[in-house]
């Protein structure tokens, strides 16, 4: 199950904590590169889960049930709804 907290942020874009019942791990990104999000190797290397692309940006220490998702653009629902969806397949596995 995957709960989304507003966060309070600026200049039109929109910013939520997906909270998670399982933790993210460094396996769960080829998932999001499958679908198209870049993650970049250094960030992996530092323990990092970070992607971006497809309108937003996706930050969290791996471990943690947590992740900063920041969108910017008109589509934020729409956007937020297909990150949710792969989040869920992920850690399905």
């Amino acid at each position: 199950m995957i709960k989304r907290h507003v966060v309070k942020s600026c200049c039109r874009s929109k910013s939520y904590i997906f909270e998670t019942d399982k933790p993210i791990m460094k396996k769960h990104i080829n998932f999001f590169t499958k679908e198209g999000y870049i993650a970049p190797p250094n960030f992996i290397t530092a323990g990092i889960f970070y992607i971006r692309g497809n309108g937003i940006v996706a930050t969290s220490p791996f471990g943690a049930r947590k992740i900063n998702v920041k969108c910017s653009g008109n589509n934020c629902g729409i956007i937020f709804n297909k990150f949710e969806k792969i989040l869920e397949q992920a850690l399905l596995r």
